[in-house]
């Protein structure tokens, strides 16, 4: 190419340099390029077709888009221009672009992904690691809990029912089980993203709700949290735990129906400690299969769900209670009457687990149990024996004068405890008529003491010398103590009765302490504590009747007589003993009896009444400090509170019948009030 002179600008004209000839394609790049040419066409032809056809697709979609378009690109472009105008939105894109800039904004994205990268290893451990569906798997253990002589008296341990379909399952026991449990299980449930986050959303909750508006996933979570992952109410959980909750929650609602669901609950629920499944259950308590339990059974079985750390035989008011409540959610649900509900409500009254006795509610085998879960190690036997101290007989006679006494009160209300103890302070005999012994330092050293024999599979492991004997005072206190425990009104009592009082004796070397509930004097029980007493020790005389003594033998010998003499020893003292004063805060017995000092007081001239009159009396003694003289009898006393003669103010208003010779100043005060017609004389 050349330049002319006189121009600043290329010739064009001017020849140009002739190029290089291109070199001559190959064969293989002639044949490559037909097959691209011939799949462009081909490529080409698909498109038209597919574009053919598509086309009447894409123009009846485009008529509505084009008929939103412009009002949508106009919204588009007014909230862009607003956007893009806000003060934070330049000072969002500064940071951005600073950030892009430093070293440390890839770090971030860096650690945001490792952090999205562990929480999914995370939640594929969760995933990994879920608990089995079917429920940890539980060994049969049993505990036979014997009296001194062998005689079973208690059963404890763990045991496992069969897996039940629904149907194999009484209705009236469906019923009170999600009356129990949840109520609203058949509202309808969505598990839409709504419904996922609800329970996610639970699953990080320490409580469950009981509300409605729940519906299913309730009943499904209670199932996962206590009986397939095992956390006990109010236990803090790990994040863990409540992902795996949450996972297993939505697992079961997604793949299993609601029947199922409920069958599962059923056979993975615990009905008292170490006992789970309903098929378990239904035999160990009421000897029933499942299909044959009836309202008030369900209802009590349906309560131990509610509560599972009650014991069925020993906690048994308390499980009434809880069962009258799911009576009430029943008649709500709607699968009961309440004429029907009130029906289970009677049968409920009388009914408890096979085995149950009063020596099993008062708690005295769980305390000997608990005392040998010690010795027994952290490894639980297959089998277990465990021996004590409770005497077989001096326990009927217990039971038996308690349930005289209580005959005698009319049972309106009325409660009686009943308390034996050894010389070592082991229990021989406990009748309970509140609630059961509360694991106290008392009640552990009185079921230390209680324990003579402990075998495990078959071999023993500790046998217990019998030991020497307490001291009187501290076996006095701890009785007190015990008794106490055992006369506290129980759990889901409507009316709970004060108690009356108490009596503390001795027969032979067993120390006897009695309660009876102040019910019991109103209906005429009279000295309810003392006549329990009474009792007791008349039968024991009965069943051990004392030697006779060496004149009595050598008479015997004599005559062919084996009557007992009941002649004074030579070195008895034959005058008469003078009693002491007394003076203190009494207890009022009835209007003619009062409890001083631990002594019983008869007040002279009076023959007392009980029920309002001796309320009234109690009411007028109310904190006041009373002063006794004997009076000539063993028991006989003239009693005053500050310058007033008891005799005279029980008499004077008609609380009492002056009693036969009683002095001229008594009779002349019920003379007065017959007159007035007062208290008794009305």
């Amino acid at each position: 190419m050349t330049t002319q002179s006189g121009r600043d600008w290329l010739d064009l004209a001017s020849p140009k340099p002739e190029a290089a000839a291109p070199p001559a394609p190959s064969r293989l790049s002639i044949a490559q390029r037909e097959v691209s040419d011939r799949l462009a066409r081909a490529r080409s032809g698909a498109a038209r077709a597919g574009r053919a056809a598509l086309s009447p697709v894409l123009a009846a979609a485009a008529v509505p888009m084009r008929r939103v378009a412009p009002a949508w690109q106009g919204a588009a472009a007014r909230w862009s221009d607003r956007l893009g105008a806000h003060p934070l939105t330049a000072r969002a894109a500064d940071a951005a672009r600073r950030a892009s800039a430093l070293p440390w904004g890839r770090a971030l994205g860096l650690a945001a992904l490792g952090t999205a990268g562990l929480a999914v290893l995370f939640l594929a451990w969760c995933a990994a690691t879920l608990p089995p569906l079917s429920g940890p798997a539980l060994t049969t253990r049993t505990v036979a809990v014997q009296a001194e002589d062998g005689t079973p008296i208690a059963r404890r341990g763990t045991a496992r029912g069969r897996s039940l379909p629904a149907e194999a399952v009484s209705p009236a026991m469906r019923a009170a089980f999600l009356a129990a449990q949840d109520p609203w299980f058949d509202d309808t449930y969505r598990l839409d993203a709504a419904g996922v986050a609800a329970v996610i959303g639970q699953a990080f909750r320490d409580t469950i709700s009981d509300g409605p508006r729940t519906g299913s996933p309730r009943l499904t979570q209670r199932l996962v949290r206590r009986d397939l992952i095992g956390a006990a109410p109010g236990e803090a959980r790990s994040l863990a735990d409540r992902v795996r909750e949450a996972m297993l929650v939505l697992r079961l609602q997604a793949g299993e129906d609601r029947t199922r669901i409920l069958a599962r609950a059923l056979d993975l629920a615990r009905f008292g400690p170490g006992l789970t499944g309903l098929d378990a259950a239904a035999h160990a308590l009421f000897g029933k299969e499942a299909a044959a339990l009836g309202t008030a059974e369900a209802a009590y079985l349906a309560a131990l769900t509610r509560a599972p750390a009650l014991q069925p035989d020993r906690d048994v008011t308390a499980v009434r209670a809880l069962a009258r409540d799911v009576l009430d959610g029943m008649v709500m649900r709607g699968d009961l009457s309440a004429a029907r509900a009130a029906e289970a409500g009677r049968t409920l009254d009388g009914l408890a687990p096979v085995g149950t006795t009063p020596l099993t509610r008062s708690g005295v085998p769980d305390l000997v149990l608990a005392e040998a879960a010690d010795r027994l190690g952290p490894e639980a036997p297959r089998d277990a024996v465990i021996r004590t101290t409770l005497e077989r007989d001096l326990q009927a006679m217990a039971e038996a004068a308690v349930e005289r006494r209580l005959e005698a009160a009319g049972r309106g209300g009325a409660r009686a405890s009943l308390l034996i103890l050894g010389p070592d302070g082991s229990v021989r005999a406990a009748v309970a008529g509140g609630a059961p012994l509360r694991d106290t330092p008392e009640a552990r050293r009185a079921g230390s003491a209680s324990l003579r024999h402990l075998g495990r599979d078959g071999r023993p492991v500790y046998d217990r010398v019998v030991a020497g004997p307490a001291p009187a005072a501290e076996r006095r206190t701890a009785l007190l103590a015990l008794l106490a425990g055992l006369a506290r009104p129980p759990e889901g009592a409507d009316d709970p009765a004060s108690r009356d009082g108490v009596f503390v004796g001795t027969i032979g070397d067993l120390l006897v302490g009695t309660i009876v509930s102040s019910n019991a004097a109103e209906n005429g029980a009279g000295d309810g504590p003392e006549a329990l007493f009474q009792d007791v020790a008349v039968q024991w005389a009965k069943a051990h009747p004392a030697p006779p003594a060496p004149e009595a033998r050598e008479t015997a010998r004599e005559t062919g007589s084996t009557a007992r003499s009941s002649a004074r020893p030579a070195w008895q003292n034959p005058g008469e003993r003078t009693a002491p004063s007394l003076t203190g805060v009494p207890r009022v017995i009835d209007t003619g009896r009062l409890r001083l000092e631990g002594q019983a007081v008869r007040l002279v001239g009076v023959e007392g009444q009980g029920g309002s009159y001796a309320r009234e009396f109690r009411q007028y003694l109310r904190r006041r400090e009373v002063t006794c003289q004997p009076a000539g009898g063993p028991d006989l006393y003239r009693c005053r509170a500050g310058e007033q003669d008891l005799s005279e103010v029980v008499l004077f208003n008609g609380g009492g019948r002056a009693a036969p010779g009683a002095p001229q100043e008594l009779q002349a005060a019920e003379a007065n009030a017959k007159a007035r017609k007062a208290g008794m004389w009305q």
